[in-house]
């Protein structure tokens, strides 16, 4: 079985992550501790790739606890073009993964 293609920012949101040298253990206590209470490592996990939807509060405060604003966490326009039909299918396509 497939799995759903749920976001398109979880890439980002996992490049962010290793660049402030943080594990998703670390990622997850920060949110906790920033007010997203439920957010353990499995949903940064989920959330990294691509199989947990985040609401648009979540980004508010994933992008306030990794030091950025909201638009760092969004594909660029050329991977967005290349991603949306996947994105509106709900499922991935081979090779779009980034790693």
């Amino acid at each position: 079985m497939e799995k759903r293609f749920r976001n398109c920012s979880g890439p980002q949101v996992r490049d962010l992550r290793i660049a402030a040298s943080l594990t998703q253990e670390e990622l997850a206590a920060k949110l906790q501790l920033a007010g997203l209470h439920s957010v353990d490592r499995v949903t940064v996990a989920k959330i990294e790739s691509r199989i947990r939807s985040v609401f648009d509060y979540e980004l508010a405060v994933i992008a306030k606890v990794l030091g950025t604003d909201q638009a760092s966490l969004m594909p660029t326009p050329e991977q967005l073009k290349s991603e949306l039909d996947s994105l509106i299918e709900g499922q991935r396509r081979v090779g779009t993964e980034s790693t």
